[in-house]
């Protein structure tokens, strides 16, 4: 077993079933679930028609995708992010379809941790769980960059110290934030991939709530457009993670 496994936490929902338990919402109020992020809407009629239809179904998912997904829905992803991001990516080498964004936050830590002595990952505070644990169970230290009213919900990357960046195998960046929906300013996004390039790390943003937003003229950017904006050819030491399932 991983030694490691003891300096895990009980998951938040847990820890919010815990607190609602025995307590009724009032009946004349609408219920409002602030808990997990899924899906509020139907599918898309066109998915549930292929589902229904058994034959196709049959001919369709009757044995295992290529790791990689179909050629034509990586194109189609390198499409929605050149609109949404301007991003130009190479749908052979730039995308990875995988079966959940948490299990690839999780997985890309456990891959890319181990080249330094003493490896620390970077992490946002408060914090979508997963980025914790993926951080402990590779053998890295977790710091905590609080963002909080302090703060202006903002996480001061300008305070660490060198010799901790020195450290960093990967900053984990949350923007929107989760749960403070925040947005990490493009001047902090640019001097990060700086940082990224001088001090050896990667950056995994975690870009899952980038189409939530309130003013529909000013979507809120993402590390591949600043990447582009820098200059930073092929996007070097920049990983980025978007959801399906956040979509309704």
């Amino acid at each position: 077993m991983n030694p490691r496994l003891g300096q895990l936490h009980d998951y938040p929902f847990q820890r919010l079933a815990a607190l609602l338990d025995g307590i009724s919402p009032a009946a004349n109020r609408p219920h409002v679930s602030l808990s997990i992020g899924e899906p509020k809407h139907e599918p898309p009629a066109a998915v549930v028609e292929f589902l229904a239809d058994r034959q196709r179904l049959s001919e369709g998912l009757g044995a295992y995708p290529a790791t990689r997904g179909i050629p034509e829905l990586r194109e189609a992803v390198c499409a929605w992010l050149k609109r949404r991001f301007g991003a130009e990516l190479d749908p052979e080498r730039g995308v990875l379809p995988v079966s959940g964004t948490r299990e690839a936050l999780f997985s890309f830590a456990q891959a890319a941790v181990g080249a330094k002595p003493d490896p620390v990952v970077m992490l946002p505070n408060p914090f979508y769980q997963i980025y914790e644990g993926a951080a402990i169970l590779s053998g890295a230290v977790p710091y905590y960059l609080n963002a909080d009213a302090a703060n202006g919900y903002q996480a001061d990357f300008e305070s660490v110290p060198d010799a901790l960046w020195a450290q960093t195998e990967i900053l984990y960046l949350c923007s929107p934030g989760n749960p403070t929906a925040k947005v990490v300013p493009a001047a902090t996004q640019r001097w990060l991939i700086e940082q990224a390039h001088r001090f050896d790390f990667v950056i995994a943003a975690d870009e899952c709530y980038s189409e939530i937003y309130l003013d529909e003229g000013h979507p809120p950017t993402g590390l591949l457009r600043e990447s582009d904006a820098l200059g930073n050819p092929g996007y070097a030491r920049c990983i980025v993670f978007h959801s399906l399932s956040k979509r309704s």
